[in-house]
């Protein structure tokens, strides 16, 4: 027999349920079958969960990435990354791990 959850309880759980697939690096597919999760239901919450904890419209972060170059950068540009109100500017020699890492956190947050 199934057990009764409050709203708060489920909502709850799904938060837990959609930081672990933004900390898993995985698919939406792959997270689900590997949890045992109905992937309509995983998009319902994740869209559901976003929307309620998306940033306004005024709210701006800034993060601090410390990157390295080459000589062989000198001639390339930088590029600016937006997700959701979050700009992040990459400039030559970025370093790749520490900017999928910080994509993952903004992915995570927006």
């Amino acid at each position: 027999m199934r057990e009764h959850m409050s709203h708060q309880q489920r909502r709850e759980l799904w938060r837990e349920r959609i930081a672990a697939f933004y900390d898993s690096g995985q698919s939406a597919s792959q997270f689900c079958a590997e949890h045992g999760l109905k992937p309509h239901q995983f998009w319902y919450w994740l869209r559901r969960l976003r929307n309620e904890t998306a940033p306004s419209t005024h709210d701006t972060t800034f993060v601090s990435v410390v990157t390295t170059s080459s000589p062989s950068d000198a001639g390339r540009s930088p590029l600016t990354l937006r997700i959701g109100s979050v700009e992040i500017d990459v400039h030559p020699g970025y370093d790749a791990l520490t900017l999928a890492e910080l994509i993952r956190l903004v992915m995570h947050v927006c």
